[in-house]
């Protein structure tokens, strides 16, 4: 469920999700839902500023959301913010987060014109920043062409690539089927380079598997990461030394 997006929020758009949530848990009690927002309600009464009722959507939304889930735009540079998120959440709840549009270069994103390490770096943050789980908008969200065989189009107003990840294949050949993006390919890259840290924390902790993400210079923080894949081969390297023994 998305709070209204990019509108300003007050406390009666958080009781209609609210509502919704109650519709749905109605049907599938067991449910979880999830909630995008990129700040909080504007007249809260518990959170005399918008910093302060941003951190405090989850006491608004609670129990009706289990899945709190912010935007990385909002995040900016704020490493500092990501702990106060989690630090209010409950048990049996979680965190993500997602990109829409923002953010932009220089920080992680899929956005066409940005460099190979910028998309992969998207699932580097995750992992140093602690999320549970990423959110993306769309994946084939280009404008429909008027014969198959036209250029594609990516829709007005958004960066280009925003919410396309994969290509229709009438565009490229007869083929009917989907043609991934070197984005969608990036991101599977991304994913991989989690699953190395992953078996790296299971034998050192999570701590270790983050400062050998900083000490390789891969990714330190939203605009402090590598633009080379030197840095990755030297990270996986030591990774594939240190736990294949184990």
């Amino acid at each position: 469920m998305d709070a209204i997006y990019w509108q300003p929020l007050q406390v009666e758009h958080f009781t209609s999700i609210r509502k919704m949530a109650s519709e749905i848990y109605n049907f599938a009690s067991d449910a979880r839902v999830l909630t995008t927002y990129y700040c909080g309600p504007g007249d809260a009464p518990l959170a005399p500023t918008s910093f302060e009722a941003f951190l405090k959507v989850p006491k608004y939304m609670r129990p009706h959301t289990q899945i709190y889930c912010t935007s990385e735009w909002v995040l900016g540079n704020r490493e500092d913010l990501v702990k106060d998120i989690v630090a209010e959440l409950e048990k049996d709840e979680e965190w993500w987060t997602y990109v829409c549009m923002g953010p932009s270069d220089p920080h992680p994103n899929w956005h066409l014109g940005m460099r190979g390490t910028q998309h992969r770096a998207v699932m580097w943050r995750i992992w140093k920043e602690g999320g549970t789980g990423f959110l993306y908008w769309g994946a084939n969200c280009y404008e429909k062409a008027s014969v198959p065989s036209a250029e594609v189009r990516f829709r007005r107003g958004l960066p280009p690539g925003d919410g396309v990840l994969y290509y229709p294949g009438e565009v490229f050949s007869s083929s009917k089927e989907p043609v991934a993006s070197l984005r969608l390919e990036r991101l599977l890259s991304g994913l991989q380079d989690i699953e190395y840290l992953r078996l790296y924390a299971s034998r050192y902790g999570r701590d270790e598997s983050i400062s050998l993400l900083e000490r390789t210079g891969v990714y330190v923080a939203p605009e402090r990461y590598t633009y080379e894949h030197v840095p990755l081969d030297m990270m996986r390297g030591e990774i594939y030394n240190k736990c294949r023994s184990l």
